[in-house]
């Protein structure tokens, strides 16, 4: 019986304490339309807007145009069997960005990395040299043949988004902010920090992989117009075109690369 009463004891402490000290702290979902802001602020929050920064990656295919803009497709890009399709991807790790006007207007900058693809014929191989050439000989026909640029990149890029309505801010979730007209435009910059030719061929029924580093005449620095379009948070389309030819002068030929395709926002 002592034992009993003491536990019923305990018990009903227990309870008390409970009763005193339980609480429910309720937070605000960051996806609910509450409005975190008082009723006469009309701001809107830079998380409002997922795609200032340049942040993000852009994967494109990547085409090669002669000083007049036109298409370049030499010999030693030509592969009628499997299309000769050259590719781009980018993305960057910094993305500082500053607010020039209110809520409509910003310079965005960073840091980043490129890497092209260029497609080559699948009959040659690259002379490991400060220049652009090729090797005479006959060699096994390869499957893939590319010459790979890799860049460090900076961009300098202006971004703007359409006017917000007092309708669509009554609304208030998140998704109808984001999901608006935006334009980025601007230059991204480059330096090389590393190239190299790739090729692979099945030789009696065994894939062979080579990579051969050089520069091959390349142009050390890489100037881009860059252009961006999107209505949605998460997806825009680019356009990324060479002010610099691809190649050194008098160490290849006077090319520029042109990269276009899809950029998937953070």
């Amino acid at each position: 019986m002592l034992q009993l009463f003491l536990a019923l004891g305990i018990l009903a402490q227990s309870e008390n304490a409970i009763t005193k000290d339980f609480k429910i702290d309720v937070f605000k979902d960051s996806t609910s339309g509450w409005s975190s802001r008082g009723p006469n602020d009309k701001s809107l929050q830079l998380n409002d807007f997922p795609w200032f920064g340049f942040d993000g990656i852009r994967f494109g295919l990547l085409t090669t145009l002669d000083s007049n803009g036109k298409k370049y497709e030499p010999e030693w890009r030509k592969d009628e069997k499997n299309g000769n399709v050259s590719t781009f991807i980018a993305f960057s790790l910094l993305n500082p960005s500053f607010e020039l006007v209110k809520d409509r207007f910003r310079l965005s900058t960073g840091l980043g990395f490129s890497f092209e693809e260029i497609s080559l014929n699948r009959n040659i191989r690259l002379i490991q040299s400060d220049k652009f050439g090729f090797q005479t000989g006959n060699f096994i026909e390869t499957e893939y043949s590319n010459l790979n640029t890799n860049y460090i990149t900076v961009p300098i890029v202006f971004q703007y988004n359409r006017k917000f309505t007092e309708q669509e801010r009554k609304k208030g979730t998140t998704e109808d902010v984001r999901n608006i007209f935006h334009i980025s435009f601007g230059v991204v910059g480059g330096y090389l920090i590393g190239s190299n030719a790739f090729y692979k061929w099945n030789e009696n029924g065994h894939y062979v992989k080579q990579r051969v580093a050089g520069d091959f005449g390349l142009n050390q620095f890489m100037a881009n117009l860059y252009l961006e379009v999107g209505f949605t948070q998460g997806l825009s389309v680019f356009v990324e075109s060479a002010l610099l030819p691809k190649f050194s002068n008098g160490k290849g030929p006077k090319i520029y690369s042109n990269a276009f395709g899809l950029k998937f926002n953070f």
